[in-house]
């Protein structure tokens, strides 16, 4: 046992997991026993959802406890610069010797991440940077290839062999604790992870560990229902042409998808070891969850959208295990969470103040017991139409596998700006250049029949309108923690 006053911290972030995906929610085809022994020791979270449904405004949310709308943190090319507060440089100076491991998703590449973390160890970017410099230097055969038209599915299939960087990011990982470069002091990790991120490809060896009979098969819209589905959605879903493929093959996709996640369970089981043989586990707060979602073959679309908020792309995994000096009820609860609550319950688990205004909430009445922590969650994206190129992730060419999705962001009402508000019934969401959507979650948990002209539930969507309102006006703006001298 350590005698270290302050716990350690471990959070390790997937990219692109969905909530329905894993073991501990429910899922019977895949197999997660290290995530799921993390779940059965602390607590998992099935309505857990993220900010924002692509990787970058998401991620920029739950580190600095914001919404994206509250700085404008809303787009995949709006990165926070190094004087904007987030939870790993309130955590650096308050003592913790933060290690950033894997992706930057978060901070401008020009940024002194020193202010962040106190071991910076980006395999991510290292082996991008290889793979890119051996793309520049293939024979002219592979650069002829690459000029045709792809398959939009991002479904590369079953291979012998499929070396995925996280394998590298996590043993670094495991040897910055095996070799205690932290000293004496508390330590942070944070992981972020690139799995299970499309393209969709795994080893047969994990493949052949999913059950393929519980492999649900994909949700198909009728023409009916996709009249009414938001217009970048029915962009995507003609551009990709995934409508082609049979009930079998969208089925396929799930398979490598979920081998994918059964795989970097694996590795992430191995640092849990490592943990637990530097007899620092008991001591450790572990925090595992996904910056958001993936539409997997659903809808017959792949991969994500940055302005639609079906539970696909915005639940996701969340499993907290506190230190064991904490009283905690372990369970699975369907309390309503945000990820910006992590940051907030970090905090008030170290009996750290916060250095800026941020508004998660703490989960600590959870842990005691209860399963109602918020009435209602909040996801959001999208752009306003004189909101130019900087606010979108266009620009690709046909040739580019994201051109179906992002071609569609060059477009109005397409890429409008959109705010999601959820509660455990209803789903509504707020769509400001085109028809809103309205769900009942209770009698279509798959999001097909848009109820937004309803009379039925004028009273609810009237009450949800509200709400929001609240919502902008309480988190429109943050004010620093300082006063600056005028006198």
């Amino acid at each position: 046992m350590t005698n270290k006053k302050q716990p350690n911290i471990v959070m390790v972030v997937a990219d692109q997991w969905r909530a329905d995906s894993i073991g501990y929610n429910g899922n019977q085809a895949i197999k997660t026993p290290h995530i799921d022994q993390l779940a059965e020791e602390g607590v998992s979270f099935s309505n857990a959802f993220c900010q924002n449904p692509v990787c970058v405004p998401s991620r920029n949310s739950f580190l600095t406890g914001w919404y994206p709308h509250t700085k404008g943190f809303r787009t995949m090319h709006n990165l926070m610069d190094d004087t904007e507060p987030n939870i790993l440089k309130t955590l650096k100076n308050n003592g913790y010797h933060v290690y950033w491991g894997g992706r930057n998703d978060s901070i401008k590449v020009d940024g002194d991440l020193s202010k962040f973390a106190t071991t910076v160890d980006d395999q991510f970017s290292a082996k991008m940077k290889e793979m890119m410099s051996q793309k520049k230097s293939a024979p002219e055969h592979a650069k002829a290839d690459a000029d045709k038209k792809p398959d939009y599915s991002h479904y590369k299939g079953v291979k012998e062999t499929v070396h995925h960087l996280d394998q590298d990011q996590l043993e670094s990982t495991i040897e910055f604790i095996k070799n205690d470069t932290f000293g004496d002091d508390p330590f942070c990790a944070y992981v972020a992870l690139s799995l299970p991120h499309p393209p969709y490809s795994v080893d047969q060896e994990w493949f052949d560990k999913v059950d393929a009979a519980l492999v649900d098969e994909a949700v198909r819209l009728t023409e009916d229902e996709w009249s009414r589905k938001p217009s970048i959605l029915r962009g995507i879903h003609k551009n990709q042409e995934l409508y082609n493929w049979s009930d079998e093959d969208l089925k396929k996709i799930k398979q490598v998808y979920y081998a994918m996640g059964m795989k970097l369970d694996h590795h992430i089981g191995k640092l849990i070891d490592t943990l637990k043989e530097k007899d620092l586990y008991d001591d450790t707060i572990f925090v595992f969850f996904s910056d958001h979602g993936d539409y997997t073959g659903d809808y017959e679309i792949a991969e994500k959208n940055q302005n639609t908020f079906e539970d696909m792309l915005t639940n996701v995994p969340l499993v907290i295990k506190p230190a064991k000096n904490f009283d905690f009820v372990s369970r699975n609860t369907d309390a309503l969470v945000e990820l910006i609550d992590i940051q907030a319950t970090l905090m008030d688990l170290t009996d750290i103040t916060p250095e800026h205004t941020q508004f998660g909430k703490s989960l600590r009445s959870v842990f005691e017991g209860s399963d109602t922590h918020r009435d209602v969650v909040f996801s959001e994206g999208g752009r306003l139409k004189e909101e130019g190129a900087y606010a979108m992730d266009a620009g690709h060419q046909p040739n580019n596998p994201y051109w179906p999705r992002t071609t569609e962001q060059e477009k109005m009402p397409q890429h409008t700006k959109a705010t999601m508000i959820r509660n455990q019934d209803y789903k509504y969401v707020y769509r400001l250049y085109e028809d809103d959507e309205f769900y009942d979650l209770k009698s279509d948990p798959n999001e097909r029949n848009n109820l937004i002209h309803s009379e039925k539930y004028t009273s609810e969507i009237a009450t949800f309108q509200n709400r929001m309102l609240r919502y902008f006006v309480e988190t429109s703006d943050v004010v620093p923690h300082k006063r600056d001298s005028r006198f």
